[in-house]
């Protein structure tokens, strides 16, 4: 039985400890992407998806240990065992498109002699000059090596596995690893001495630890192994400040010169990148990208921030929503950011506009914000209707004043349009009308594209009917602005009940606060967050469902049930930064469901079911 399930998987020379190996070279020649095509269709979409199925395991990983502090880049599972069990969850989970022996790979993975399932496994990676095609040399976890190489020759120090077509090597690396490889030379040299953990875990540092403590397969890449890279890469940009000069003037000199202090910054200052996928049967998927900078650095002195952008959904109406972005720029270090960034645009402002229309003051007066677009029915006419924008202001009435000064900054300059055959005035109210109990100042930027060119423009499409289903009967955006709360509310539209509505929430009346669905996807994210996203899947299907029935994409459709939103999480606390999305799981499966198996075998890469099943036939698929 073993035999013929290993013979329609293309696995040759299976005795069971041979067909062990294979299944175990594998992963680690997957890993390093050095796979065939058909693998890549065939079961790579699994592997790849599975690799992402793993539960999340707290602390540094244990193989880290033994991966040379100077090390430039490493792929790390911190739980071998939960990694197979999830690869076969996921795979289950693909419905039609599983694949079957995928499930007999993983089993023989576990049935491997020696390994040490609750161990982590690190794939290091060495670059080549030229940044390509990089070693790779892993450390595999073992319980026990004797048991773990019985049966495979020694030759010279190193156990030999001949896979017909490869030569893999490996040795006993000492402290529960081993350590395998294609290069003999590179397994032979490699130095596996432990005591390397504290010194990844501070590269890591806040951001890194997080994606490292609560992801299931992580990417970390280690500034201190691309030193000379970074010093050769700093000179080489530095060198076309010359040619920027003579090309450009004086002023586009010092615009390089400002954009080349913040690169060496973040160059000299980074002490690690990180990528991590996370996997949970129960909750969802989870991207994470986060970055480190050196404890000591300027760049790591403006993130130790306190967080808490989810406060804001207290001042926004409880609504069905397309998306909901709240942010905390309350923070010390954020706020040092923002002044900065200001001020550097300033010095890039030859015309002083920016001055003119007052538009740095008005970004340093935010604390922190949130705007939410309100789901619509109509995805013809008025798509931001139901848009509103909440501010939290030291002033609100003198940010109300500033923001008027703007507009009138901005219309003042709104004449340059006119070249284009855009014809555009924006204006707000400096006196506040009364609008069912609420004192708002009414703004409106109005946009007549008549005289432009939409064929050359925008396609052909009549730009404005884009206006119209962008704002529905106006020619650009327009509402009010209403001090409510401890802030500012700002609608776009005129619409009397809507405004009401937004004004009593900002003072804590029905608001989104509590939303339990968004609540299911907040747990997924981190704690301490600056600024907080969620998608709502359900409202864009809903909206979006019966025109694609109606032009033939979708064969039937019916209207979803609500799910958690899609999510994302950005921190920027104990010198680093770090973002995370989330899928919940209840989501992916939803719209899974959705997408036709003719559209899921194309994104397989398959053409037909036929040809599908001729790949699951092949007897000749190279592992």
């Amino acid at each position: 039985m073993v035999n013929a399930i290993a013979a329609s998987a293309g696995i040759k020379n299976y005795t069971r400890k041979d067909m062990n190996m294979q299944v175990c070279a594998c992963f680690t020649r997957g890993m390093k992407l050095n796979t065939t095509n058909q693998l890549s269709k065939g079961l790579g979409a699994g592997l790849v998806m599975g690799l992402a199925a793993l539960p999340a395991i707290a602390g540094t990983p244990a193989a880290l240990d033994h991966v040379p502090a100077n090390a430039q880049a490493v792929i790390v599972v911190p739980n071998l065992g939960s990694m197979l069990n999830d690869i076969n969850a996921i795979n289950t989970m693909m419905g039609d498109m599983s694949q079957p022996e995928i499930m007999m790979v993983t089993s023989m993975v576990r049935g491997m002699p020696g390994l040490n399932l609750a161990g982590s496994v690190a794939g290091v990676l060495s670059f080549t000059e030229n940044m390509e095609d990089p070693d790779m040399v892993f450390l595999l976890p073992v319980s026990d090596f004797n048991a773990f190489a019985e049966g495979h020759a020694l030759n010279e120090g190193l156990y030999e596995f001949d896979m017909g077509d490869a030569m893999l090597y490996f040795r006993d690396a000492g402290g529960g690893y081993a350590v395998l490889g294609e290069d003999d030379e590179l397994v032979a040299d490699y130095n596996a001495a432990g005591g390397n953990l504290g010194t990844h875990a501070a590269a890591l540092g806040k951001a890194g630890g997080r994606v490292a403590d609560s992801n299931d397969l992580f990417v970390y890449i280690n500034f201190a192994g691309f030193q000379d890279e970074i010093k050769a890469g700093l000179a080489e940009f530095e060198s076309q400040g010359e040619m920027v000069e003579m090309m450009g003037g004086a002023e586009a000199a010092q615009s390089f010169d400002e954009a080349y202090t913040i690169i060496e910054s973040i160059a000299n200052d980074g002490a690690s990148f990180v990528m991590g996928m996370n996997f949970d049967q129960e909750l969802g998927l989870a991207f994470d990208v986060g970055m480190q900078f050196k404890g000591d650095s300027k760049s790591a002195s403006y993130l130790n921030n306190d967080g808490d952008a989810g406060k804001y959904f207290a001042n926004v109406p409880s609504m069905d929503y397309f998306y909901a972005t709240a942010f905390d720029m309350s923070g010390e270090g954020i706020q040092k950011i923002m002044s900065g960034y200001m001020d550097m645009i300033q010095k890039f402002d030859t015309t002083g506009m920016m001055g003119q229309m007052g538009m740095v003051k008005l970004m340093t007066e935010v604390n922190g914000g949130i705007q939410v677009m309100g789901a619509s029915d109509n995805i013809m006419g008025g798509l931001f209707e139901n848009m509103l924008y909440y501010m939290d202001v030291d002033d609100n009435e003198t940010y109300v004043k500033d923001l008027a000064a703007m507009y009138k900054g901005m219309n003042e300059q709104m004449g340059q349009l006119k070249e284009m055959g855009i014809n555009a005035e924006m204006s707000m109210d400096t006196e506040p009308t009364v609008i069912n109990g609420v004192e708002a100042f009414g703004y409106s930027m109005s946009m007549d594209m008549s005289q432009m060119d939409a064929g050359d423009a925008m396609g052909g499409m009549n730009p404005a009917m884009i206006m119209s289903m962008i704002f529905g009967g106006e020619n650009g955006p327009s509402g009010y602005v209403a001090k409510a709360g401890e802030g500012i509310v700002m609608t776009f539209s005129k619409d009397a009940q809507f405004l009401s509505k937004a004004a009593k929430a900002a003072a804590g009346e029905n608001t989104m606060k509590g939303n339990a669905s968004i609540a299911k996807t907040a747990a997924m994210l981190p704690n301490n967050r600056i600024m907080e996203t969620y998608i709502g899947a359900d409202h864009l299907v809903n909206t979006a469902g019966p025109m694609l029935m109606m032009f033939g994409l979708i064969p039937e459709f019916a209207p979803l049930d609500a799910l958690a939103p899609i999510g994302m999480g950005l921190t920027a606390d104990g010198g680093g930064v770090m973002l995370r999305t989330v899928f919940p799981m209840q989501t992916v499966g939803t719209i899974m469901e959705m997408v036709p198996a003719d559209m899921m075998n194309n994104m397989g890469g398959y053409d037909d079911d036929e040809e599908m099943e001729d790949e699951n036939q092949d007897e000749n698929m190279d592992y």
